[in-house]
């Protein structure tokens, strides 16, 4: 299961370093130390200095990567639960309270399931889109196109692929869904979106993200990408 530690890179780590370390001057010595020791770097990671740092200061934000800045994010919202009991629960234009903070606590403690997320967050930072040529039979070929924002282009690319090489499509499919889920509680800012995806109602998410992950997961398998599998049906219990 990939770890923080080797996802972050080194401007990251020195970053940490130089805000929260202000006067430490070894710095690759500390560098060497948060490549070895997760557990340091996880305190530095949910210091709530550095949080505010980000939060506050445009000038920091544009020094660090999405990825740790999404991190960053992430352990802050498990500090917070941690304080109250309730989360709350928006579904497209109303809202709810949830007496279910001990559980996203639990869910966010792990490390992998947080690296996840963040992976996933970035990945929504700029949306791409592709054209390849596939080959139908000896001589013929056909160009596909697809956007990695739209499902439903998604779903014909993932039809001419071979098994073996489902995997990311499939959990593409599945990302979309629950950070669509999760980000557009209202239909008014969901239709600037692809239309694939603005189309689809709350329940259609979740279905298709529940059913893709499932899938994923089973490619997961067969390609040996063993990190998806411990959190496969973890990740649409709380959107």
């Amino acid at each position: 299961m990939k770890q923080t530690a080797l996802t972050l890179n080194d401007n990251d780590l020195l970053f940490l370093i130089r805000v929260l370390m202000p006067g430490y001057t070894q710095r690759q010595r500390m560098l060497r130390i948060l490549r070895e020791d997760e557990d340091i770097l996880e305190a530095m990671l949910a210091d709530e200095k550095l949080f505010h740092i980000l939060k506050n200061d445009p000038q920091f934000l544009l020094q660090v990567s999405p990825h740790l800045f999404f991190t960053v994010l992430l352990n802050r919202v498990r500090e917070e639960l941690k304080t109250r009991s309730y989360t709350v629960e928006n579904d497209f234009g109303s809202h709810a309270l949830v007496f279910d903070s001990a559980a996203v606590v639990g869910f966010l403690e792990d490390r992998g399931i947080r690296n996840y997320l963040a992976d996933m967050l970035v990945s929504f930072v700029r949306i791409n889109s592709y054209t390849i040529p596939i080959r139908i039979r000896k001589g013929i070929w056909r160009k596909y196109r697809f956007s990695d924002y739209d499902i439903e282009s998604l779903m014909r690319y993932s039809e001419v692929l071979s098994k073996e090489h489902r995997f990311p499509s499939y959990k593409r499919i599945a990302d979309i869904c629950l950070f669509t889920r999760s980000i557009f509680h209202d239909h008014s800012r969901l239709k600037r979106v692809c239309g694939s995806v603005a189309g689809k109602g709350k329940e259609e998410l979740e279905n298709y993200g529940r059913y893709f992950y499932r899938a994923a997961a089973e490619y997961a398998e067969l390609m040996e990408h063993q990190y998806l599998e411990p959190f496969k049906d973890e990740l649409f219990l709380k959107s």
